[in-house]
């Protein structure tokens, strides 16, 4: 249905959980909420990783989904490479002290890599790293060091700059 005005808006087809159906700009990605404290949290978040491997397979472009950080703490990013292999990498910026503290402790204790900047961690995850794997520590480090269970909000792009849809097709 069309009024004859031209419009930046239209429904996308996804709905949210009261079922209502929800606008944003055209192709820009609405971004994908994590709840750690949902069940479903592994289900969302492997989703997303799948989505970032079938991107990657098809440009041959590094593909990234960023989990905002409660104020204070650790953002995470995940990123799918050619090859089949994902790198997990936290940053501290505005950590206290104490908070990097722990945080960097917490990582150590789970195998990460301390970057050599002391600005942040890594993980390399090899290829055929299942994508529950993937959501499963991505979901453990959003939380690690007592940082808070509050829902985050994710983002995709790939290495050209891109806005990626992190939720599945359909």
């Amino acid at each position: 249905m069309s009024d004859g005005r031209a419009h930046s808006w239209q429904p996308v087809g996804v709905y949210n959980a009261a079922g209502d159906q929800r606008w944003q700009a055209l192709g820009v990605p609405e971004p994908l909420t994590i709840d750690p404290t949902d069940f479903d949290a592994v289900g969302v978040v492997a989703d997303a990783v799948v989505n970032l491997r079938a991107h990657v397979m098809t440009t041959g472009l590094d593909a990234a989904m960023t989990v905002a950080a409660p104020e204070g703490w650790h953002q995470v990013v995940l990123t799918a490479k050619p090859g089949g292999s994902s790198v997990v990498v936290v940053r501290y910026f505005d950590l206290t002290l104490s908070r990097l503290r722990n945080v960097a402790e917490a990582l150590t204790r789970r195998g990460w890599q301390l970057d050599e900047d002391g600005e942040g961690a890594t993980l390399r995850q090899p290829p055929g790293t299942t994508a529950t794997d993937a959501a499963f520590e991505v979901l453990a480090v959003l939380t690690v060091a007592g940082a808070p269970t509050t829902p985050r909000t994710a983002t995709g792009s790939d290495a050209s700059g891109a806005e990626l849809d992190l939720r599945p097709p359909g």
